[in-house]
């Protein structure tokens, strides 16, 4: 399976996620990337529905005063890409674009948006991302190099593990539950677990780059939704194995803040994009 998923750009003092239109893109803010001179770089997600790009970006751009730049790309076999600057955004075009006029398009478009930003672009690199034969997400960050970024750096870490368990398991079951039929949801109110797994699954990644998160009651939240769940199931001897579990990982201190230099398997993947290879220190530069 490929990559899937919303990828950003945008300059901020602050970090990206936190600025008001991001949300738009998805909730689930995944990485943050620093790209020099406040340049970022967000992979978030999290919608069901393949999010529209447009107002979203003009939003952003809005929002921080710069201009942005968003991809939504999907199984890693096709991206839909728009730029927005001041209070407009452009058409919505797919890569790889094909050869002739639609990609000089194309690149004629993110040439301007690179001097718009304030950057160098290479061209020959730009018309390389855009027409290459690759993978839509690789295109992506290939386009995002070539538009004279300092650098793609490394995931910075998060408040949190929000994709380790008790909170992966939250979201795999808010997952369930914002996916159910829609005669269903017309027809049968949603179970309260599930409403609990919504809400709270939103509440885990919105604070996932907040600093100083008190992780325990969040994580013991997370364990309550589980055991709501499995009651709803009749299963009842999973819950003390949790808060056992639980309290193992809080004394461990297993569910605190990230390290900057990845150790789990996921930021070690998405690390391999980084071409900025210094140790970054939790700061967008």
């Amino acid at each position: 399976m490929g990559y899937t998923g919303t990828i950003v750009v945008g300059r901020s003092a602050r970090l990206l996620v936190h600025e008001d239109g991001i949300g738009d893109f998805g909730y689930q803010h995944r990485y943050v990337r620093p790209l020099g001179e406040r340049w970022q770089l967000v992979e978030t997600g999290g919608r069901l529905e393949l999010p529209g790009l447009r107002e979203p970006c003009r939003r952003l751009a809005k929002s921080t005063g710069w201009p942005v730049l968003a991809a939504h790309v999907f199984d890693s076999d096709w991206a839909q890409l728009c730029a927005a600057v001041g209070d407009s955004a452009g058409p919505v075009v797919r890569l790889p674009a094909l050869s002739g006029q639609a990609a000089e398009d194309v690149i004629d478009g993110l040439l301007a948006w690179s001097a718009a930003a304030g950057l160098r672009a290479h061209p020959a690199a730009v018309r390389t991302a855009v027409t290459g034969d690759q993978l839509a997400d690789d295109a992506v960050f290939a386009v995002v190099n070539a538009l004279g970024v300092k650098s793609i750096g490394r995931t910075l870490p998060r408040a949190f593990p929000v994709e380790s368990w008790p909170f992966s398991s939250v979201s795999a079951l808010a997952y369930l539950a914002r996916q159910r039929p829609a005669e269903e949801q017309s027809e049968v109110a949603p179970a309260a677990w599930q409403k609990a797994a919504v809400r709270l699954d939103a509440e885990l990644w919105a604070a996932a780059y907040r600093p100083a998160v008190d992780v325990a009651p969040l994580a013991r939240q997370a364990i309550d939704v589980l055991a709501a769940r499995g009651l709803a199931r009749g299963k009842t001897d999973e819950i003390q194995d949790d808060l056992t579990l639980l309290e193992a990982l809080l004394a461990k201190r297993h569910l605190n803040t990230e390290p900057a230099v990845a150790n789990d398997s996921r930021r070690q993947w998405a690390d391999r994009r980084a071409t900025d290879s210094s140790e970054l220190h939790g700061r967008a530069s």
